[in-house]
Parts: structure tokens; C-alpha cells; sequence
């Protein structure tokens, strides 16, 4: 017996045919840089109307060294990201980076530093129905190689390690913090990784994450840290994930373009 609801059951537009690779994020200096560097402009995907639960808020298309970009604004939490996820999956994406914030675990993690999470544990509400019946799903190997290459080439600091998820933010405490710590853990968010790798492990799409920190949890909230520094960090993230890009279409990870 089939799914009731399914990507093929929402209508859309032609808008991300041939697209190569898309990138998820929630931070508005992310979505301006990846804007310039790929000269993105808007375009109509999926109407809001049409959608019956999660349709993007923003959604542009560019350019960058002869691969089809998208950037794409989801609704913000692990469910809405799963059927945004299989849209682009439907649409016939191959790559699927998220690039946004997370919360550190503390040291070594740094405000500033980078984070490629090799591998996603803990419950969430969402993964589970995609897979990941264990609390832990990992990341693409190509994926976290390339973005640590591309990190590492523009001298920035990056931490490859676990993400914990944790859909209860108020409900945090030490002990899961050094639960989470001695699995390997380097940071946390709410289950987005965990089910962006899950489904794309079953949609077949390659998927990847690149966070920085806006919370130290072994510190607590500081809203001052979202400041110059944050938002420079978020223009590295762009030009770091469309780096990894590039160096996957080199490695024959992607379908490029023919020459003409």
C-alpha cells in the first residue's frame, strides 16, 4: 500500500529542472552571499497554495562554475525540512547542502569555527520514519570531504564529529550535553541534520551540513554573538559549501554541464 501524500501529488513549476545542487539554510546573510556569488534570482517552484504543508519561502536559482545553484528557504524544524527534501529529490536535485547555525557542545568548538557533522544521534521526531530506527544516521563521506577541503583551503577552522539532535531546546540539561559529548558529539541541533541525511539516503540524494555556532551550551544564550563576526562567518559558509560543490562535480560526484 502506497503513501496517501506524496511529492508527486504537489504541483510545481519547471523552475529547478537540471538543477544540480541546492542549499538549504535559514540565515539571511547566507541566502544575500550565495545570491551575489551565484547571481541568483527568484523564481516559482512550488506555490504556497499548492503545497499541503511546506512550501519554501524563498527560492532562487543561479550559476556557479557551470553548476545549476539553488537556494532554497525551508520551513525552520526537522518535518517540514523531510517533504522539502523529497521535493527537490522529485525535482531531479542531486546535492542537497544545509547551511545554517547549531549549538556547540563547548571546546574545542569556537564562535567562528565550522562545523561538518560526519554523523547525526539522538531522537527526533522525524527521522524515524525514514530509517533511522537507531538514533544514528551518517553523513556522506564525499560530502564531509569536500566541505572540510574547501574550509581548510580558505584557512578557516572546521571540526568534523557527531550532531546531536534535540528537538526540545528548553529541556537541555549538562548531563545530555556530556551524554551527547562522549558519543563523539561536538554539536547539537533540532533533528534537521539527522533527517536531511535520512532522507537523503532514501530519496537518493547526496546530502550534507555545514554549521557554525550561534550557542555555546556548556556557556548558555549570548544574543550579542550575533553580531559582525556571525554574519561574516555566514558568508564563508556560502562560499564554502559552493566550493564543496565544485570539488564533488570534480570528482565526478555530479552530472556537469557539456561543454558548448
Amino acid at each position: 500500500m502506497g503513501f496517501v501524500i506524496t511529492p508527486g501529488s504537489v504541483s510545481r513549476s519547471d523552475g529547478l529542472r537540471s538543477c544540480d545542487v541546492a542549499v538549504l539554510t535559514f540565515n539571511a546573510p547566507i541566502v544575500e552571499a550565495l545570491r551575489d556569488l551565484c547571481s541568483a534570482r527568484p523564481i516559482v517552484w512550488i506555490d504556497p497554495r499548492s503545497h499541503p504543508y511546506a512550501a519554501p519561502s524563498i527560492v532562487l536559482r543561479g550559476t556557479y562554475r557551470g553548476l545549476a545553484i539553488a537556494v532554497v528557504v525551508p520551513p525552520m524544524g526537522a518535518s517540514p525540512l523531510s517533504c522539502v527534501v523529497e521535493d527537490l529529490a522529485f525535482s531531479g536535485v542531486s546535492v542537497v547542502f544545509l547551511a545554517c547555525g547549531a549549538w556547540s557542545l563547548g571546546p574545542p568548538v569556537r564562535f567562528g569555527d565550522l562545523i561538518a557533522p560526519s554523523f547525526c544521534v539522538g531522537l527526533d521526531g522525524t527521522s524515524i520514519h525514514y530509517g533511522n530506527r537507531a538514533g544514528r544516521v551518517e553523513g556522506d563521506r564525499d560530502l564531509v570531504a569536500a566541505l572540510t577541503a574547501a574550509a581548510r583551503a580558505r584557512h578557516r577552522s572546521i571540526h568534523v564529529g557527531g550532531n546531536a539532535a534535540c528537538e526540545a531546546l528548553y529541556r537541555i540539561d549538562r548531563d545530555m550535553i556530556e551524554r551527547f559529548r562522549a558519543r563523539g558529539c561536538v554539536c547539537m541541533e533540532n533533528g534537521e541534520a539527522s533527517t536531511l541525511f535520512a532522507v537523503g539516503r532514501t530519496s537518493g540524494v547526496a546530502a550534507g551540513a555545514l554549521f557554525q555556532p550561534y550557542i555555546d551550551l556548556s556557556r548558555g544564550w549570548d544574543p550579542s554573538r550575533l553580531g559582525a563576526s556571525y554574519e561574516a562567518t555566514c558568508r564563508a559558509q556560502a562560499e564554502i559549501v559552493l566550493d564543496a560543490a565544485g570539488r564533488l562535480g570534480r570528482g565526478g560526484r555530479l552530472h556537469l554541464p557539456q561543454p558548448t
